[in-house]
């Protein structure tokens, strides 16, 4: 069996992305492509993919749909294509938990590199690991070393991967402003514009996830004009 990281491709547009494919797999990365609309079917043959590319046009039960059901299981990394005429699609892929969304028709060189740098974010997640010592805040307890976030009782809280690694930038510099320019390079190593909701949406799940009132936040603090700051 190949030690590649192995990227999956879904969706209704495969054959246009030969491009793509080609700069994956110049990469040294396991390209698969499959035009499945059930998330079950990644398992298929055994494909345990690092990263999903997926086409927000999926047929029942939609794009949206799929993207709550994969992360279900944090260990993917998810990319959205949505359609620029659309940009519905590209909110709700985030608010679905997407760690990325990219219009279809951008560069596939852009898309690759997205793939790319969601990848090694995640290495660099399990290098820093290595000397993890748990972030507690009230009662939660942040292991980067496990990737989880758990309570007070020791129950794991879902995360995706976005709210993962938002969490883990601003909790790991505790009491220091990060722009969300600064965030979004963090998560998806792009830049912001002032149109993009990635991160303001993460922080809303984040801030519900742990119970962090969004009107009066005690952890998750709004530095308005510039970013977003952690306090344990």
């Amino acid at each position: 069996m190949s030690a590649k990281p192995t990227v999956l491709l879904t969706g209704p547009r495969n054959e246009e992305h030969g491009a793509l494919i080609a700069l994956l797999e110049g990469s040294g990365l396991d390209v698969r492509t499959e035009h499945w609309s059930d998330p079950r079917a990644m398992h298929v043959n055994g494909t345990r993919p690092a990263v999903i590319v997926l086409d927000a046009d999926m047929p029942p039960p939609g794009g949206v749909d799929i993207v709550q059901a994969l992360q279900r299981a944090s260990e993917f990394g998810v990319i959205v294509l949505c359609d620029k005429a659309d940009p519905v699609d590209c909110i709700l892929g985030l608010e679905a938990g997407a760690d990325d969304v990219v219009e279809r028709n951008r560069d596939p060189r852009e898309v690759a590199a997205r793939v790319r740098r969601l990848l090694a974010r995640g290495r660099a997640l399990r290098d820093a690991a290595a000397g993890d010592r748990p972030i507690i805040f009230s009662d939660w307890r942040l292991s980067l070393e496990r990737r989880e976030l758990t309570d007070s009782q020791g129950q794991r809280v879902h995360l995706t991967r976005g709210e993962f690694e938002l969490l883990a930038a601003l909790a790991g510099r505790q009491g220091k402003v990060l722009s969300r320019d600064q965030l979004l390079d963090y998560i998806s190593h792009r830049d912001w514009a002032p149109s993009d909701r990635t991160v303001d949406v993460l922080v809303n799940r984040l801030r519900h996830k742990i119970g962090d009132n969004p009107r009066e936040p005690r952890h998750l603090i709004t530095v308005h004009g510039v970013g977003y700051a952690f306090q344990p």
